[in-house]
């Protein structure tokens, strides 16, 4: 039944139910998504689709299931239960080119479902054909979602555009801890992965600035996409910059330590030598402990000096002066020790002592 009135008040099954402008009520069967659901109107099987909102796809054939598509579709699943009466209320245009029929949706609230789902970030608003009774709205509903960072605007939720951002930006924030490190191996990872960052970084940039297709982009305005592109901007700014510190930390690391093995072989050298050098002092030492200890000469008495003739100043015991040369067998008393000059030549193994059989 459709009645043109500024406000109905149904009462069906105790609840009531509160729409306005032309109106029908309709019981839900099932849902198909998040902005599609199917009811029994007027004794009929139909296909109702919301007003003035796009909810991620999860059933369209030609589309992968979008971010929180099945989150949407469960959540109009919430709010306007299978089994349940709802409201529904249409603009000029009650059919689209699918031959569903185009509503607002009023659950057993009074709430007007379309406006509830922007509201909870799970879609955007649109115009479908030429309605948009319920535009406003949605749209209102949807900034509300923005504000709060509820749904596809969330940080927290993975598949959104602006949690994969601060993903990104989260990663270079993260390699930045890294160059403390002293290993140039682990350098040249994180190296490695800035350059994934970057990578990750640019194709994001190039996403929200060509406005790729997708309910999750499309919830993004033109100050969201300023917004996101700056935090982009200034990571890839960063990541570049790490990009260039890891390599030249690295190329120090490697500096730094071909210096130390260059010093450690150094001292390893140093360490040889002077082992060996004490080995040597030992073998030494032990050498000349084990060595018999040399046999002094046995002192050699003075001879008492010749009566008259006086000693000969280069030997002692003396040895007379003598005009003449003098042999061993020419003198008695010795052996002698040659102090001076051997003018006798009596030192015949020149060892300092002369006759040394004699004694």
């Amino acid at each position: 039944m459709i009645v043109a009135v500024v406000a109905v008040a149904a009462a069906v099954g105790g609840i009531g139910l509160v729409v306005s402008g032309s109106s029908d009520e309709a019981v839900v069967t099932r849902i198909v998504d998040g902005d599609t659901f199917e009811a029994t109107l007027d004794g009929r099987s139909t296909t109702v689709r919301l007003l003035n909102i796009d909810t991620p796809e999860t059933v369209d054939p030609d589309s992968a299931v979008q971010c929180l598509g099945p989150e949407a579709a469960a959540r109009l699943a919430a709010l306007i239960p299978v089994g349940s009466t709802v409201g529904l209320s249409y603009d000029d245009e009650r059919v689209d080119g699918r031959g569903r029929t185009l509503a607002g949706v009023h659950d057993t609230a009074g709430r007007l479902v379309n406006a509830e789902l922007a509201r909870e970030g799970l879609g955007t608003a649109m115009v479908v054909g030429g309605d948009d009774r319920y535009l406003d709205e949605v749209a209102a509903a949807q900034e509300e979602a923005r504000a709060a960072g509820r749904g596809l605007y969330a940080t927290t939720v993975s598949c959104t555009v602006p949690a994969q951002v601060e993903r990104a930006r989260g990663t270079v924030a993260g390699l930045a801890q890294r160059a403390s490190s002293p290993d140039p191996a682990q350098l040249d990872a994180a190296g490695r992965e800035t350059d994934d960052a970057l990578t990750v970084l640019a194709g994001l940039d190039a996403d929200v600035r060509a406005h790729r297709a997708g309910v999750a982009w499309a919830v993004l305005s033109e100050l969201d996409r300023a917004r996101l592109t700056g935090i982009l901007d200034t990571a890839r700014s960063d990541a570049r910059t790490l990009q260039a510190r890891f390599a030249q930390q690295a190329s120090d690391a490697r500096e730094a330590q071909r210096l130390a093995a260059e010093q450690a072989e150094r001292d390893r050298v140093a360490r040889e030598e002077a082992a060996r050098a004490e080995a040597a002092e030992r073998t030494a030492r032990a050498a000349a402990a084990a060595a018999p200890a040399p046999v002094a000469p046995a002192p050699v008495a003075p001879a008492a000096a010749p009566a008259g003739g006086g000693c000969d100043p280069n030997y002692t015991p003396c040895v007379p002066v003598s005009a003449t040369d003098l042999d061993c067998g020419d003198l008695s008393g010795g052996p002698f020790r040659v102090v001076g000059t051997d003018r006798h030549r009596l030192d015949a193994d020149s060892d300092g002592i002369d006759c040394e059989s004699q004694g």
